[in-house]
């Protein structure tokens, strides 16, 4: 036989147990036990001191109170204490029934936390009791005193809720369980039978409610303490991973930088993928997202390599949603099966299924590049504030580090075509030098015996590459004005056949009787030496690098002046179009050519645009065609 059950025989021969049931637990009441034949089990029993000492009297409230107050210090959890309470409740006081009820919100239903006794319908976190001032719990929260019932069915300050009504309770205690600023809810021990219940019973009550709230307020101000202490871990984990991405993206150097980034942003955040992608056109999709670099927690449920490889290269009109939000600069956070239409397609048929994804737009120089997403494949995140701050900080180091490699690129190809140039300029500078030279040192020791004939040619010879050679260097000086901002024109009435005319007069008529202008009398506005020297580039440059044939024609519009340089030569490739008129690139690959330099095509845009107008290329019907565009004159 146990201690418990020797307990509770004790109990039944002084008259003081009722059995409720065989072999279940047993209430302290009043009335006589029907047998001693049921063996009683009481929970938790043995643990208490009233119980190990077997007696009953007034002192086993004290030893009560004490016992609960040590379990609340002792760091139970706050279930713990509930149980514990109203465990201790139901034994000292004889009660069937006990209860703890918390009012979330003031003025709304108050719902049971933890109760013993009540039927298999009353669940905790679910059963509410109204809170109005006919209930005995609302009557409760306005008394500063304990409410004693002798026999609800007589009670004239309040009625009975049904969770007493429908347990037939007859008597009972509640008490305010005191909160920090507002009281946390009751707590109640009620009876089928009636009962006179004591001051001492109603202040061992009250002791009883106010360790109970005590041990609330310990409870929140330990999970105040663990949520502090989860945000600054997580605070410290996010200021760990943006210090070492910028190490990662402003100092180091390699061809791994933004993967390891991105690992560090993985592990500060804790999501499933972190990755990177660049904004790129493609030939035969358009428009698309193309995945730079990807880090995946380890341990990811999926095929990483199917997953890759589905996300390689995705065109935006199949993310219509992310895409309009990412354009206008605003983060987007989303859960893949609340999208429509060919973005809920697109995530549907993922090999690795997400959960919930956050996208940061990455911007360079002021331009939409692309975007940095966090998703998570294991639980739908929310993502808080401070995810987002961590993100977009890492968004705004990838767009400045992505702008530092582009301009790193442009120098290095700047350099190298510098390189080019010098070495180019140093033979095309040569090439008219050495002719002038030769042809005047033979002008100068053998004139005497040269025909006139030999002479003029001779003579004609040196005038021609004197001429280029005054080109060459006129280019070279507006190129390096226009590096130094110091590149001005003048804006005059200027009749752009005439001027063409003028430039087609300045070549050797052998090199260009062949070509054709057509067109009437056209006014433009801008520089006369300016647009001269324009058209003069572009007829050279069809010489060099064009058809047979030589095309120029002169027009106009509402209200632009147009001139047309067209040949049927070899068209230059979709990807240069724009890239030759970048300085020192040549339209075509062909050094050795006097002029050849690579900045012809450059300087005549710069001074389109300064004169208010532009130089663009175009191929079409089978010709290679350079548009001179100016303002009209007015």
């Amino acid at each position: 036989m146990t201690g418990v059950q020797l307990v509770c025989i004790w109990a039944l021969a002084h008259s003081r147990i009722t059995i409720v049931g065989p072999m279940t637990k047993c209430w302290f009441t009043e009335k006589k036990a029907p047998s001693m034949k049921t063996t009683v089990q009481l929970a938790g029993a043995g643990d208490s001191p009233w119980l190990r000492h077997g007696i009953l009297d007034p002192m086993s409230q004290q030893a009560a109170v004490a016992e609960l107050g040590q379990a609340a210090l002792s760091g139970l959890d706050l279930d713990g204490v509930f149980d514990r309470a109203l465990e201790l409740l139901s034994g000292v006081l004889d009660v069937e029934y006990t209860k703890i009820l918390h009012q979330p919100t003031p003025g709304r239903p108050l719902v049971v936390k933890a109760g013993r006794g009540w039927g298999d319908d009353v669940r905790a976190g679910e059963t509410t009791v109204p809170c109005d001032q006919g209930s005995q719990a609302g009557f409760t929260l306005m008394s500063n005193e304990p409410v004693i019932v002798d026999d609800l069915t007589h009670e004239r300050r309040f009625t009975g809720p049904p969770l007493l009504t429908d347990h037939r309770v007859v008597s009972g205690m509640s008490v305010i369980i005191p909160g920090r600023d507002r009281p946390y809810g009751v707590l109640g021990v009620h009876t089928r039978h009636p009962r006179s219940f004591t001051t001492d019973d109603a202040d061992f009550l009250r002791s009883v409610a106010n360790i109970i709230g005590s041990a609330v307020q310990s409870n929140r101000a330990r999970q105040q303490i663990k949520a502090h202490v989860r945000n600054q871990e997580h605070r410290l984990r996010y200021q760990a991973a943006i210090a070492e991405c910028a190490q990662v993206l402003l100092t180091n150097v390699g061809d791994n930088r933004l993967e390891r980034a991105i690992e560090s942003l993985l592990t500060a955040t804790q999501a499933t993928y972190v990755f990177v992608e660049r904004n790129v056109v493609d030939p035969e999709l358009g428009f698309c997202s193309s995945t730079v670099v990807e880090a995946k927690e380890p341990g990811t449920p999926g095929n990483e390599l199917d997953s890759q490889e589905y996300w390689e290269l995705v065109p935006w009109d199949r993310m219509p949603t992310t895409r309009a939000r990412l354009e206008r600069g605003e983060p987007f956070s989303f859960k893949p099966d609340e999208l429509d239409g060919v973005e809920y397609d697109l995530y549907a048929a993922d090999p690795v299924p997400l959960k919930s994804e956050l996208n940061i737009p990455i911007f360079t120089n002021g331009e939409w590049a692309g975007l940095i997403g966090f998703s998570d494949a294991t639980l739908v995140r929310e993502w808080t504030p401070e995810d987002l701050s961590l993100l977009t900080t890492a968004a705004t180091m990838i767009g400045a580090f992505w702008e530092r490699e582009i301009a790193r690129e442009s120098l290095e190809r700047l350099l190298l075509a510098k390189d080019q140039f010098l070495a180019s300029a140093s033979h095309e500078l040569r090439t008219p030098l050495t002719a002038i030279v030769g042809y005047g040192e033979i002008l100068l020791e053998e004139s005497e015996i040269m025909s006139a004939e030999e002479r003029t040619q001779f003579l004609k010879t040196v005038v021609g590459q004197g001429a280029d050679l005054v080109n060459i260097v006129n280019d070279l000086l507006v190129a390096a004005k226009a590096d130094i901002g110091t590149l001005h024109v003048t804006q005059v009435p200027v009749n752009l056949q005439a001027q063409t005319a003028q430039v087609l007069e300045a070549f050797e008529h052998d090199q260009v009787d062949h070509i054709g202008l057509a067109g009437d009398s056209v006014r433009a506005a801008g520089d006369p030496d300016r647009v001269r020297q324009i058209i003069r580039n572009l007829i050279s440059n069809a010489l060099r690098y064009g058809g047979d044939t030589i095309h120029i024609e002169v027009s106009e519009d509402e209200t632009t002046a147009k001139v047309f340089v067209a040949d049927n030569g070899k068209a230059i490739p979709e990807e240069d179009r724009e890239r030759i008129f970048q300085p020192y690139q040549r339209a075509h690959n062909a050094p050795g050519l006097a002029g050849s330099l690579g900045l012809g095509l450059a300087i005549s845009r710069q001074l389109a645009h300064l004169m208010g107008g532009d130089l663009t290329y175009r191929h079409q019907n089978g010709q290679s065609i350079f548009e001179l565009s100016l303002p009209k004159a007015d």
